[in-house]
């Protein structure tokens, strides 16, 4: 009999790696967190919830930003572990809970002024349901912001090509087709795989919650992403928006 071939990784699996390539510092997790905290409303007095926060990246950044209290919830034990390490060795007052992110029972209606959710949304297969949850949790007028990979340009299989001119560009094959789809690099995070949806999708879903967009952002690249991966200086990494919660 052959070896038994090893299935594909889950987040349980590297969650060590990814929270050693945020350590290390990552470019397109810089922009992120700076794209997230230019498109949160005042946080002085804000109760935040941050949605899939992973080993607490953003939950950090919010709470050096001034919120009044954060929490952060993610599906998988080791990140959240992870987060609570980094806590406990710089407490931030930031509560953690390993909690899913399609219905959020361990959390009270109303309980938050502000929901985040960095590079997370398109990990969550139902996409529905967590953006219900995520109403049921906001106070009225609170504000919920996302960023996600752009769904154009980080596409299935997407790749980076040169144009005519030398300039890099993004090459497309499939966008409107939906799906669950794993990268092929064995480096990369993307071989856990993510939901790919069109943008129509992520906003109709939005605006069906009972949310109302208020801003969209595509921020270009900078700093060691623009160095690294200059193609995003021109086309957008990322897509992120601010929806509010009506009275």
């Amino acid at each position: 009999m052959g070896a038994e071939v090893p299935g594909p990784p889950s987040w349980s699996e590297i969650a060590d790696w990814y929270d050693s390539l945020i350590r290390d510092r990552s470019g397109p997790h810089d922009l992120a967190v700076a794209t997230t905290l230019r498109l949160v409303p005042d946080l002085r007095d804000a109760s935040v919830l941050d949605l899939a926060c992973g080993q607490g990246l953003a939950a950090r950044a919010l709470a050096r930003a001034g919120a009044r209290s954060v929490t952060g919830v993610d599906l998988t034990p080791e990140l959240i572990e992870a987060a609570r390490r980094y806590e406990a060795a710089d407490p931030l007052g930031i509560r953690y809970l390993v909690a899913d992110a399609h219905a959020l029972h361990e959390l009270s209606s109303a309980e938050f002024d502000i929901v985040t959710c960095q590079l997370a949304l398109m990990d969550i297969p139902d996409l529905a349901a967590a953006l219900t949850a995520v109403a049921r949790v906001l106070r009225p007028r609170g504000a919920f912001v996302f960023v996600i990979g752009h769904p154009c340009f980080l596409a299935p299989f997407a790749s980076t090509v040169a144009a005519p001119n030398g300039t890099p560009g993004r090459l497309i094959s499939s966008y409107l087709a939906e799906r669950f789809w794993r990268s092929g690099n064995p480096d990369g995070v993307r071989r856990v795989g993510n939901h790919h949806r069109t943008i129509s999708t992520y906003l109709n879903a939005l605006t069906r919650s009972g949310l109302a967009l208020d801003v969209v952002d595509e921020p270009p690249a900078d700093g060691l992403l623009a160095e690294l991966e200059p193609v995003y200086s021109a086309v957008p990494i990322f897509l992120a928006a601010r929806a509010i919660k009506p009275r």
